[in-house]
């Protein structure tokens, strides 16, 4: 059974969590593993209710580029009038201000800066998502790599130049010519030009880990609330008073809001600027099968990966900044599975179990927000994490629990602090 589905909201409580993805349930695990009295609060039916669900399921340090890179600018102009393409910015004027932060935080140095940031925390949590596994969590955790695969000669001598600096950064990885790649993964259709194995990188089930850390958050005495909304923060005094909610009103010490991309609308009530746009994200779940990928394979033309998780095969890819738009975009979910069927043997005419889409919550430069901020007082926010917040969070939960708990953070957080975006001329 779902975790907290007949829990009830409680009058006050010294930590309210705002959010009940992945980031949300570590949170609250690691504030009840410290003594800490915490409601964690998530307006669907059962955890895990929007993006947390629905993603690749990766846990990969050895892809720590922030959405925000060179390439991902250069690429993004290119494929500005491809619908099908795997990155997409529909255009409207409220994104333009996020688009301008975009293209700073896209200048080579500050992507490389970023990628440091991102990758010492993917190390961390890695670590930590191997732990929480070893302790007897049914995360579905398994370590077996990745796997990126290229189609062209280009894009080979690209990967590669990638899989020396990860390297240098302290992640094996091992560079194949095409017919080794087929070896180390019999699935694979022809024979690509190239492929890179990053031998230490894992996945899991995004649902099981949701549950099953929100299970063990539980049970280290964390109250889990679904089915209660958050309507709005009040504060007084320069601090949050109470949170009105479907279930009244809640009093807290302090709020952690890890509420992805909805984050922002309850930070704007407060007068806190979260320029995070919803980065909508789509996964095909189709039957298992004999001679499917035993890993996560990449492929990194069409930025499509196929995961092999528990009772499925999941093709999960592209990236849509639409606002808040959750429709669906049939294009974009064939787009999906054609890349995959170039990539993979045996997946014409194989059942579809589900069609998927949820809203990544992606920061202009990509590094999430995870901090205090200076007024409320009282307020953390831990969102912004776009496609890497499974990867980051055990890592996330463990920086907020610190804070919280008056702790001296275990990484810095200077490069993550809430209030390094300021609004463009009060437009946005």
């Amino acid at each position: 059974m779902a975790v907290g589905v007949d829990a009830r909201a409680p009058s006050s409580s010294d930590v309210v969590v705002v959010g009940g993805g992945a980031i949300g349930v570590c949170v609250a695990l690691e504030l009840a593993r410290r003594g800490i009295e915490v409601t964690l609060l998530e307006r669907g039916g059962e955890l895990a209710a929007g993006c947390s669900a629905g993603n690749a399921g990766l846990i990969c340090p050895s892809h720590a580029t922030p959405l925000a890179n060179p390439a991902a600018l250069r690429d993004g102009l290119r494929w500005l009038a491809r619908p099908d393409s795997p990155f997409y910015l529909r255009p409207r004027p409220g994104v333009l201000p996020w688009i301008a932060r975009f293209v700073a935080a896209s200048r080579p140095e500050r992507a490389k800066a970023a990628s440091r940031v991102v990758r010492e925390l993917s190390l961390a949590s890695l670590g930590m998502h191997a732990e929480l596994a070893a302790a007897g969590l049914e995360t579905s955790f398994v370590q077996s790599g990745s796997l990126s695969v290229l189609l062209s000669d280009d894009a080979f001598a690209g990967a590669q130049r990638e899989a020396e600096e990860s390297r240098r950064a302290g992640v094996p990885a091992e560079v194949l010519e095409g017919g080794q790649a087929s070896e180390l993964e019999p699935s694979l259709s022809g024979e690509p030009a190239g492929a890179v194995y990053y031998p230490e990188d894992a996945h899991c089930d995004p649902y099981r880990f949701v549950q099953a850390v929100g299970g063990a958050a539980a049970e280290a005495g964390a109250r889990i609330c679904t089915r209660v909304e958050v309507l709005a923060l009040r504060r007084a005094n320069g601090r949050i008073e109470r949170l009105q909610t479907t279930a009244g009103d809640v009093r807290a010490g302090t709020v952690v809001v890890a509420a992805g991309a909805w984050s922002p609308q309850l930070a704007r009530g407060l007068g806190v600027y979260m320029p995070i746009e919803g980065g909508k994200g789509y996964h095909v779940d189709l039957e298992p099968a004999v001679g499917d990928p035993s890993r996560p394979v990449w492929f990194q033309e069409s930025r499509v990966i196929a995961t092999p998780l528990p009772g499925r095969l999941r093709l999960a890819g592209t990236l849509e900044l639409a606002g808040l738009d959750e429709s669906v975009n049939r294009v974009r979910v064939e787009a999906i599975v054609k890349a995959a069927r170039r990539g993979l043997a045996g997946l014409e005419g194989r059942r579809v179990l589900e069609v998927w889409r949820g809203l990544r919550p992606c920061t202009p430069d990509g590094l999430p927000l995870v901090g205090r901020c200076e007024t409320p007082e009282n307020l953390v926010l831990a969102s912004g994490h776009a496609m890497m917040g499974l990867t980051l969070a055990p890592v996330t939960g463990r920086l907020v629990g610190e804070l919280v708990a008056g702790e001296e953070p275990s990484h810095d957080l200077r490069p993550l602090r809430p209030g390094r975006f300021q609004p463009l001329l009060g437009r946005d």
